[in-house]
C-alpha cells in the first residue's frame, strides 16, 4: 500500500469522524441547553467560591449561608438582567418546554434545582457584574457610608462641646456673654447643616470638613470683635481656638481625621474576628443605633470563608491609600480578579466533565451507528471507489468552508449542511446494514474474535468522536492541504 492510498484512507476516516462528531456536537449542545449544564455549573462554581471550596459544606449553618447569599446575588438586578431569553411565541414556547424537561430530569434523578424558585440562570457572568452585585448585596458601600455619617455626627458634637467649654471658661463682661452664646448658636446651626448635607449625600466628607473649618473661621473672627484684648479674654480664646481649627486645616491632622471618620473595608470586615459584643466598640458606634443592626445583619449573612477572603482583598485595596471612594474602586477590582481566577479553574473543571460526557456520548453514537473504526479502515483500504468518492466530498467540503472556524453553533450547522449533501450521495461504511454486521460462522453463531474487534472499534470511534467536530475539521483541512501541496509539480525556471 503506497503513501497516497494511506493518505486517502486517513482523509476518509477523518471525514467519517467529522460527520459523527457533528451529530455528537448537536446532541451534546441540546442536552446542555435542556439541562442547563453551563448555567448550573456557573452557579455551583460561585457557591464554591463563596464557601472557600469544600470547607463551607462541612458546617450546615455555613452551607445554608452560602446558598442564601448565592440566591441573593442572582436575585440582584445586575445578574438577573443577564438571564434574558429571546422574545416571541416560538422562543418562549421552546424555553418553557426545556424548563419542564429540566424539572423532569431533577425529579427523576433526585437532584435539586440550584436556581431555587427560578427555572434558569445566566450561562456567563462578567467579573464586574459579579463584583458589583456582591458588594451591593452585602451593602458594603452603604455600611461604610452610614458609619462615616454616624462618626461625623459624633465628631461634630465633640467639637461643639469643646468650643462651648472654651467660651464658658472665658472671663467675659456680662454684656458680652449673650453675644458669644448667640455666635455659638449660629455655629451649631451651621455645623448641623453641614452634617445634614453629608448625610443626604450632597457633599463629600472632605468637603464637609472644609465647610466646617470655614464656618469655624467665621465664628472665631466674629467672636473676637466682642472679646476684650486681655490674656483671659481674646488672647486665650484665640490661642485655644487655633488648636481646634488646626485639626481641620493641618494636612497631617486632616489625614488622621479622615482615617478616624472613614472606616476602612478591612476594619469593617475585621469585626467578624471579634465577638458580636465588641462590634460597636470596634466600629465606634452605639449598639442601639440602626447602623449597628445593619452591620450585624450583613455579618450574619456572610459565610466565614467569604469574610476571610474579602478581608484579605480589602487589605490589598487599602495599600494604595486614597479616600474611601478610591479604595472602594480598588476593592471592587480585587474582587473581579479573584472572581476571574476562580472562574478559570471552574472552566477547566467544566471542560473535563464535558469531555467525559463527550466520550460516553461518542461511544453511544458509535454503537448506535455501528461506527467500527477497524471495519471502516478495512472498507476504505479495499474499496477504491468508496475511498475516492469520500475523498472528493471531503475536498469539496474543505474548499467551501476554507475560512470557516467551528467555534460556534452557527458554523457547525453550516458545515453540517455540506456534510448532509455528501451523505445523500455516498453510503459511508457504517450503520447496521448486512455488509457492516457482525461476522458469524456457518451455524450463525457470533465469532468472539470478531465481537471483541467490533467492541474495540466502537470504543476507538467513541474516543475519536469525543475529540469534537472542530478538531476533525481542522485536521481534515491540514491533511488535504498537505496532500494537494505534494501533488503540485515543481515550478520550472526558464534558462
Amino acid at each position: 500500500m503506497n503513501l497516497p492510498v494511506i493518505i486517502d484512507i486517513i482523509i476518509g476516516l477523518v471525514f467519517i469522524y467529522l460527520t459523527l462528531s457533528l451529530l455528537a456536537s448537536e446532541i451534546q449542545e441540546l442536552i446542555a441547553t435542556v439541562w442547563q449544564w453551563r448555567a448550573e455549573h456557573l452557579k455551583k462554581s460561585i457557591e464554591v467560591l463563596i464557601s472557600g471550596g469544600s470547607e463551607g459544606s462541612k458546617d450546615p449553618l455555613q452551607f445554608k449561608r452560602v446558598g442564601q447569599l448565592a440566591h441573593s446575588i442572582y436575585a440582584n438586578p445586575i445578574i438577573k438582567d443577564l438571564n434574558q431569553g429571546a422574545k416571541g411565541l416560538l422562543s418562549e414556547g421552546f424555553r418553557s418546554v426545556t424548563h419542564r424537561m429540566g424539572d423532569f430530569y431533577h425529579g427523576v434523578t433526585g437532584t435539586k434545582n440550584v436556581f431555587g424558585n427560578k427555572s434558569s440562570g445566566p450561562s456567563y457572568i462578567p467579573a464586574e457584574c459579579f463584583s458589583a452585585s456582591l458588594l451591593e448585596t452585602l451593602k458594603v458601600s452603604s455600611l461604610v457610608g452610614s458609619i462615616s455619617k454616624t462618626r461625623l455626627e459624633r465628631f461634630k458634637d465633640l467639637q461643639l462641646a469643646q468650643i462651648q467649654q472654651i467660651g464658658e471658661h472665658l472671663s467675659l463682661p456680662d454684656a458680652t456673654k449673650p453675644i458669644i452664646k448667640q455666635e455659638f448658636r449660629w455655629l451649631t446651626a451651621e455645623f448641623n447643616r453641614v452634617v445634614e448635607d453629608y448625610q443626604n449625600n450632597l457633599a463629600s466628607l472632605n468637603n464637609s470638613l472644609d465647610r466646617m473649618s470655614e464656618k469655624l473661621g467665621f465664628y472665631i473672627k466674629d467672636s473676637q470683635v466682642y472679646l476684650p484684648e486681655t490674656e483671659l479674654g481674646g488672647r486665650e480664646f484665640q490661642r485655644q481656638m487655633a488648636f481646634v481649627k488646626a485639626r481641620f486645616d493641618s494636612k497631617t491632622e486632616r489625614v488622621a481625621l479622615l482615617g478616624q471618620l472613614q472606616p476602612s473595608f478591612s476594619n469593617l470586615l475585621n469585626t467578624v474576628k471579634k465577638s458580636q459584643d465588641t462590634v460597636a466598640e470596634i466600629m465606634d458606634i452605639k449598639e442601639e443605633s440602626p447602623i449597628y443592626q445593619q452591620i450585624q445583619e450583613t455579618l450574619d449573612s456572610m459565610p466565614e470563608s467569604l469574610k476571610r477572603s474579602l478581608y484579605i482583598l480589602a487589605q490589598r485595596a487599602e495599600k494604595g491609600g486614597g479616600d474611601t471612594q478610591e479604595q472602594l474602586q480598588r476593592f471592587q477590582k480585587e474582587i473581579e480578579i479573584w472572581f476571574d481566577q476562580s472562574m478559570e479553574r471552574a472552566s477547566g473543571v467544566y471542560k473535563r466533565n464535558a469531555r467525559g460526557v463527550a466520550i460516553l456520548l461518542g461511544t453511544a453514537i458509535a454503537v448506535a451507528a455501528n461506527a467500527d473504526s477497524i471495519h471502516i479502515i478495512n472498507r476504505l483500504s479495499k474499496d477504491s471507489m468508496l475511498r475516492s468518492t469520500v475523498n472528493v466530498y471531503a475536498e469539496q467540503l474543505v474548499e467551501k468552508n476554507a475560512k470557516t472556524k467551528l467555534d460556534n453553533l452557527t458554523s457547525l450547522r453550516k458545515v453540517q449542511k455540506d456534510v448532509d449533501i455528501a451523505l445523500d450521495e455516498v453510503a459511508l461504511p457504517f450503520g447496521w446494514s448486512e455488509q457492516n454486521s457482525l461476522e458469524r460462522d456457518a451455524k450463525g453463531n457470533l465469532l468472539w474474535l470478531a465481537l471483541i474487534s467490533k467492541l474495540f472499534g466502537w470504543i476507538l470511534s467513541g474516543v475519536a468522536i469525543s475529540m469534537g467536530a472542530a478538531f476533525w475539521f481542522e485536521a481534515l483541512n491540514k491533511i488535504i492541504n498537505i496532500r494537494n501541496a505534494g501533488k503540485k509539480p515543481p515550478s520550472s525556471t526558464e534558462s
